[in-house]
């Protein structure tokens, strides 16, 4: 199915471009989060009367992506976990851990998926590095520490 992009998603294109998805990807997520517009000459034209509208919102979310960001480098995440006197965790410290205490410090704006840990979930105490992607071109990466309860 082909589509009108009227928002920049990841490795898929950018406002504007038409781009060819599976018809399923579009109807369960392109189109009812009013990401894309069918490619048909009436929501083209639809598009690109509106093109204006389009990319001023996507400047607005840029900015306040970047906004966000600023705030996010103040966060120092410390989190407890009961540990064994090796270092082990008993279970593993993950996004929703991380997702509650970004939360409790005022970071309403990170949501649960944007959150990625590159070497999956923290098994260890220690310090680690994890990247919030604010925005497709926006990824901060984010110290945490893990301390034993």
């Amino acid at each position: 199915m082909k589509v009108v992009l009227v928002t920049k998603i990841k490795n898929l294109g950018d406002i504007g471009e038409i781009v060819d998805v599976k018809s399923g990807f579009a109807r369960n997520f392109l189109l009812p989060y009013h990401k894309a517009l069918p490619a048909t000459e009436k929501y083209i034209k639809n598009f690109e009367d509106n093109k204006e509208d389009y990319l001023k919102k996507a400047q607005d979310e840029f900015s306040l992506a970047e906004a966000n960001a600023l705030n996010l480098e103040k966060i120092e995440l410390s989190l407890k976990a009961n540990a064994q006197e090796s270092g082990a965790l008993y279970g593993s410290v993950g996004i929703n851990e991380i997702y509650e205490a970004l939360h409790a410090q005022g970071a309403d704006y990170v949501q649960r998926s944007s959150i990625n840990l590159p070497d999956g979930p923290i098994k260890e105490v220690g310090e680690f590095t994890i990247n919030v992607e604010l925005h497709p071109e926006i990824v901060k990466s984010i110290a945490i520490e893990v301390l034993p309860a």
